[in-house]
């Protein structure tokens, strides 16, 4: 009777210590989960930040060169401009300015 007592207590220990090495597996298995996925996200992260950083600047350039295409806008509607294409394009000149052209 005293050898099944000891038995069944080293059969209870045995699946005892089986459990807690189970458990232990699987907190190990899912730490190298974990640390990997934390890792890749790290990398994605860092992707995206130099991602950001790009688009950011792109998008000042493009602000800035939205500023001058409208400074151009202005300036090609303004009568300064037209009467500078009229003299260089058609020859044209104000009424009351006089053509003087140089002899030979």
């Amino acid at each position: 009777m005293a050898y099944r007592k000891s038995h069944r207590r080293k059969k209870r220990r045995l699946n005892a210590n089986a459990g807690a090495l189970l458990v232990l597996m699987v907190v190990i298995c899912l730490a190298v989960v974990l640390g990997t996925k934390i890792h890749s996200l790290s990398a994605t992260r860092e992707a995206y930040a130099a991602q950001e950083e790009q688009l950011s600047q792109e998008y000042k350039k493009e602000q800035n060169r939205s500023e001058s295409l409208q400074e151009s806008k202005d300036y090609v509607q303004s009568k300064d401009y037209v009467e500078k294409i009229a003299r260089e394009k058609l020859g044209l000149v104000g009424k009351d300015e006089t053509i003087v052209k140089p002899g030979n």
